[in-house]
Formats: structure tokens, sequence, C-alpha cells
């Protein structure tokens, strides 16, 4: 049996990494006075009724249907050596490699991550559920982190899949990242 462990650690602070500092767009209200528009007057002293300003429109979802692209950085990923500490079954493992995986939705409609499946050295282990949202053409990044017995070289992956705002179901496979030997 190999003696491995999967460490994925996922970083999402209040979903402000999600859209990478952007928001989703919202549409302005209409100045409003006890809930009636706003009068102003003309030169001539004419009350008129200032128009309300234009919603900017709101993202169609359309017919679309949300992609996700996966790129990982680094890769190939250097030996760390540095101590995972808040992983019990890490603690005496001193073997490490951090990496971030950055997912991209490059479909044009919001999706959401419900699945997340790992594997090191070809053998997957558990699937997890990240329930992450991504805008459309939102991004957000995913600090990801190993431990090992084995000081050797060796390989990651992750496959990840959910739906989009359409309902309609996604998938894609990340990269193969090589882990460095030390």
């Amino acid at each position: 049996m190999r003696a491995w462990i999967l460490v994925a650690v996922v970083f999402v602070a209040a979903f402000v990494a999600i859209n990478c500092g952007s928001t989703e767009p919202t549409s302005p209200s209409p100045v409003t006075t006890a809930g009636v528009p706003t009068r102003s007057s003309n030169p001539a002293g004419t009350p008129t009724r200032t128009p309300s300003p234009t919603p900017s429109p709101s993202p169609s979802t359309g017919g679309g249907t949300g992609a996700v692209q996966v790129t990982v950085s680094p890769n190939p990923v250097p030996f760390s050596g540095q101590a995972i500490t808040d992983i019990a079954s890490c603690a005496n493992r001193p073997n490490t490699w951090f990496y971030d995986q950055v997912l991209r939705e490059t479909g044009g409609v919001a999706v959401t991550v419900t699945r997340r499946l790992d594997t090191f050295d070809g053998v997957a282990g558990s699937a997890t559920n990240p329930s992450l949202r991504i805008a459309a053409n939102g991004s957000t990044s995913i600090r990801t982190r190993w431990c090992s017995v084995s000081a050797s070289a060796h390989t990651a992956q992750s496959t990840f899949s959910g739906t989009d705002a359409n309902g309609k179901a996604w998938s894609v496979i990340g990269p193969l990242v090589r882990l460095q030997a030390k």
C-alpha cells in the first residue's frame, strides 16, 4: 500500500478570490424620495420628471454552457520540506509540496464546483465537495498541498465537476502535476 496522504486545502476568503476582485453585476436603483421618483426643474421653472437611471443589463445565461479551465502554478512543483502542522497525518511526513490550482470559467456562464477528486501517483483519493461558485468569466485559486513518507518524485492530478447556472453538468481534468524529488 502506498504511504501517502492527500491534504488539499481550499482558501476562499468571503468569496473574494472566486471573482478575482470582481463582483456580480448589479442594476442601479432609481433615485426615489419616499417611493416617488425625484423631480427637478428645467430652466423655465416647469417641473420635469428626472429620468430613472437605465439599469445595466443583467448578464444573460442564454443557452451557453459553463466551462472551466484549470492551470497549475508552479508545475513542476519543487520539493518543499516545509512541515504541515495542522493535519495530524502529515506531522511525521517531512516530504511536502505546495502549489496553486486556478479554476477559470471560460464559457460565459457561472458555475458551481460540487465535486473534486484528487489522485496521487495515479491512485484516486476520496472525493470532496468544495462548494465553490465561480462567476461567468471569473476565476478562483485553490492552494493545494501534499505530504508523503517518500521524498521521491510523484504526480498529482485533480478532476473537478459541477453544474452551471443553466443546470448543465460539466467536468474537467486538471493538468498532471509533477512533484519533484528532494
